[in-house]
């Protein structure tokens, strides 16, 4: 079943989005970064070619040629018949199928609409069965 990550009093969720699909790319795993719109997309995009001094994180659209041969996809909708490893989820809605993925990465910042929000999700998860994992970032 799926494990939800929850990442919570996150300081800077933009960069945080970029060091956790750093990381879950150093161990391997294959992420799928789920976005609201093209702008967002273009901006996530964009802080991964930078993501340290000298790393970062090859990445490209769900769609692109490469696809198959990139560890990272960035896309602004998620198929229903798509399965995938990781999914980090940075669209302002729940993915309808959790469960085509082995993990869900949540991100919540420190403010109180982010708070609320995941509030929201967490109770969603949770009342569909899901194993949920959280991460107190705040001191991080």
């Amino acid at each position: 079943m799926t494990q939800i990550d929850f990442y919570t009093n996150v300081a800077n969720p933009q960069d945080f989005a970029c060091r956790l699909a750093a990381t879950v790319y150093r161990k391997g795993e294959r992420l799928l970064v789920w976005l609201e719109n093209q702008q967002a997309l273009e901006t996530f995009s964009n802080r991964l070619w930078c993501v340290g001094d000298t790393q970062f994180v090859p990445h490209c659209t769900m769609t692109a040629d490469e696809a198959a041969d990139t560890p990272v996809w960035l896309t602004l909708s998620l198929p229903d018949t798509l399965t995938h490893p990781v999914l980090l989820n940075l669209a302002p809605e729940l993915p309808d199928h959790p469960e085509h993925f082995s993990r869900l990465l949540e991100i919540v910042g420190c403010d109180e609409a982010s708070l609320a929000k995941a509030r929201v999700r967490f109770k969603a998860y949770r009342a569909n069965g899901y194993e949920i994992e959280h991460h107190d970032m705040s001191h991080k």
